[in-house]
């Protein structure tokens, strides 16, 4: 095999370092093919004494290289042998002969300088994004008043890693403008830069940051943009899958009949839906209405289960939905009047083998909420209609303990 993968010991804006370890590759048979700040390719060759320098060299995605500069440098014996992120240039020389591309400190300086002022800008603007990203994830956890429930469903895990990892990234960044400050107080003060130095001979750092990286980007990727797009769409009421779902038909009795409003064969009125997220693989909302033969009364049920990688979270997910049902502000159809003062009972029941069991009802048992929490499993059904939901916990604790 002809190429040979070495991992970078050094950082890229390591001068003396780089080109110290590069040149002792040459000494080993090993010839600079791409430089990359994780990992370098070599191609093999006889063992040979080999000059390495570095020339930053900033530009942008659209500019071509300087071909006038690389062939003035090309007539002095040195060639062009990489570019490292469109801000350094490496050369190279076989000829002991060829002289040093710079002699001139001040004019060197103006260049190292320069590199240093844009990575030291980019450095601010990473830390400006790392400021900002707590704040959005606190407004992403914080925001309607359930933390609980939306640190399932938003990306507030994977972000949080992303927070961490920039955190690591900054520091490691940081690192790098010290080098790079240190190469421009060294030019400013008129001495040449040292072209032999000490190096570690590995990082493990780096493979290990760059192995964080690929997780949390797996991570953001699948839990933001994939799960939500395997969810099962609507469903008849009879593909429940995971659990048995409380029966509006049982809680209002003989007199009820469920309503329908169909759009291309699907019920809108009753139906049910499964979701997938990165803390809750299973997550279904169930949807019953219809209405009373007397007076033709409508009635409703929501119900949405929870099946959560954390079981930590079940018991307060459970409190937490009861609370923010309770306000009446969630949806249209569970939305009181603002002229309509309402005072809430919630009655918890310990005795049934969950977790957490409570129901709540609003004075006139108009609007009724339970939640029902046992290991990972919450169900949480919300009902306006006649039933009671408080003679119905065995079928309540039926659906998280199935």
């Amino acid at each position: 095999m002809n190429r040979v993968y070495k991992l970078t010991p050094v950082s890229q804006y390591d001068v003396a370092g780089v080109e110290s370890w590069l040149s002792d590759m040459a000494r080993r048979g090993l010839y600079l093919k791409k430089f990359r700040p994780l990992f370098c390719t070599f191609t093999r060759g006889a063992p040979g004494q080999i000059r390495y320098r570095l020339e930053p060299h900033r530009r942008a995605l659209d500019d071509e290289l300087p071909q006038s500069m690389l062939e003035l440098y090309k007539q002095f014996g040195w060639d062009c042998v990489d570019e490292v992120n469109r801000s350094l240039l490496i050369f190279s020389t076989r000829d002991p002969e060829a002289p040093e591309l710079h002699t001139d400190p001040e004019l060197q300086w103006k260049q190292w300088h320069q590199l240093y002022k844009s990575v030291r800008a980019s450095f601010v603007f990473d830390l400006v994004l790392a400021l900002l990203l707590p704040a959005f994830i606190g407004y992403l956890l914080l925001g309607n008043g359930t933390p609980v429930l939306n640190f399932i469903q938003n990306s507030i895990l994977p972000l949080t890693l992303l927070e961490v990892w920039l955190i690591a990234y900054l520091v490691a960044a940081l690192q790098d403008i010290n080098l790079l400050s240190a190469v421009s107080r060294q030019l400013k003060e008129g001495v040449a830069l040292d072209h032999r130095a000490l190096y570690p001979r590995r990082r493990p750092m780096a493979v290990l940051g760059f192995l964080t990286s690929l997780i949390i980007l797996m991570v953001l990727v699948v839990g933001h943009y994939i799960l939500p797009f395997t969810g099962s769409g609507i469903r008849p009421l009879e593909q429940v899958e995971n659990f048995t779902p409380l029966s509006l038909a049982n809680l209002e009795g003989g007199e009820y009949h469920p309503d329908s409003f169909s759009v291309n064969g699907l019920d809108y009125a009753n139906f049910c839906r499964q979701e997938h997220y990165l803390l809750c693989w299973h997550q279904w909302e169930v949807v019953e209405s219809g209405v009373m033969e007397a007076g033709d009364i409508w009635v409703r049920m929501e119900i949405q289960w929870y099946d959560l990688s954390l079981p930590f979270l079940a018991r307060p997910l459970a409190q937490e939905q009861i609370d923010s049902a309770t306000k009446l502000d969630d949806d249209i159809w569970w939305t009181a009047p603002e002229d309509e003062a309402r005072t809430w009972s919630i009655t918890q029941y310990p005795g049934l083998g969950c977790d957490y069991l409570a129901v709540a009802q609003d004075g006139n048992r108009t609007f009724q909420v339970a939640a029902a929490a046992l290991g990972s499993r919450v169900a949480v059904v919300r009902y306006t209609g006649h039933g009671d939901l408080s003679l119905h916990l065995q079928e309540l604790a039926a659906m998280v303990k199935s």
